[in-house]
């Protein structure tokens, strides 16, 4: 009489522990370089936003001088515009008579160091002067 003696099946599937390791040390070196790669661009979007805010607040404000040149009064509807990451572009006066009147572009940038350096700094790379600390301000006559 033969017996045949089975062996129970031991290889279970799965990874092993310097397996999981690796893979883990892999995912912590692409953290470490995206995070702050990602806050960057994020910051840099931010400074940019409040620029454009800026430039739109400016240019309806040169609108708004031409057309009361020619007679006709102008009040905006938003003198004050809040920005990305709590900057403030404030235009004064609210009201722009016939005639012409001086107005005001006023930016304060928010207290992100990271921010305002990024926003002087395109700033000042178009020309825009007294862009420093975050506070710039245009006349338009």
């Amino acid at each position: 009489m033969s017996a045949v003696v089975s062996t129970p099946n031991n290889s279970e599937g799965g990874f092993t522990l310097i397996e999981l390791m690796i893979v883990i040390a892999i995912i912590g070196i692409l953290a470490a370089i995206a995070i702050p790669k990602y806050e960057s661009y994020v910051a840099s979007s931010e400074a940019t936003a409040i620029v454009q805010d800026f430039h739109q607040a400016v240019t309806n404000v040169t609108a708004a001088e031409a057309q009361a040149q020619a007679g006709v009064a102008h009040t905006f509807s938003t003198p004050t515009i809040h920005s990305a990451n709590g900057a403030v572009v404030t235009i004064t006066p609210a009201t722009i008579s016939a005639g012409g009147t001086q107005a005001t572009v006023q930016l304060s940038a928010p207290n992100s160091t990271t921010v305002q350096g990024d926003v002087d700094s395109m700033l000042t790379a178009e020309g825009i002067s007294g862009a420093s600390g975050g506070a710039v301000t245009a006349t338009i006559t």
